[in-house]
C-alpha cells in the first residue's frame, strides 16, 4: 500500500509496538493521527517522527470513546487498531469492571472505529456500499 500522502489513525501509539508502527508509517510518508491516553507522550512521539502528525488523546476503555475518536479523527485512509489491554490471569481474578475495560479496548473499540470510519471512505456512487481500496483496517 502506498502511504505517501495518506492519513493513518494509530491507536495505542505510545506503547513500544505503537511507536515502532508509527515510525514505520511515518518513514513511508504517512501523516498520522496518533492516539493513546497520555497527551504528553503523544506530543513527544509526534515531534520525534518525520512529517506532520495530529495528536488526539483518548482512553478507549471509556464508554463511547471510540465513537468520539472516530468523529474527531476525520478522514483517514487506514486504521491501525493497536491499543490493547492485557487479559491474562485466572478468570475469577477479573472484576466485572476489568472485563468491561478489556472488552472495550480489545474488541469494541476496533469494531466501533471501523464502523465510524467506513462512511468516510465509502463511494456513494456505488449502489452496494463498497470500501474504497485506499482504506485498510488492521485489527
Amino acid at each position: 500500500m502506498e502511504l505517501d500522502g495518506k492519513t493513518v489513525l494509530l491507536t495505542g501509539a505510545t506503547g513500544g509496538l505503537g511507536q515502532a508502527i508509527g515510525a514505520a508509517l511515518a518513514d513511508r510518508g504517512a501523516s498520522l493521527v496518533l492516539t493513546a491516553r497520555k497527551e504528553g507522550a503523544l506530543n513527544e512521539l509526534a515531534s520525534a517522527l518525520p512529517g506532520e502528525h495530529r495528536v488526539v488523546p483518548a482512553d478507549l476503555a471509556e464508554e463511547d470513546a471510540a465513537e468520539r475518536l472516530g468523529a474527531e479523527a476525520g478522514k483517514v485512509d487506514a486504521l491501525v487498531a493497536n491499543a490493547g489491554l492485557p487479559g491474562t490471569g485466572r478468570i475469577e481474578s477479573f472484576t466485572p469492571e476489568d472485563t468491561k475495560r478489556a472488552l472495550r479496548v480489545n474488541l469494541e473499540a476496533p469494531m466501533m472505529l471501523a464502523r465510524e470510519l467506513v462512511p468516510v471512505v465509502v463511494d456513494p456512487s456505488v449502489t452496494a456500499p463498497a470500501m474504497n481500496n485506499a482504506m485498510r483496517i488492521a485489527v
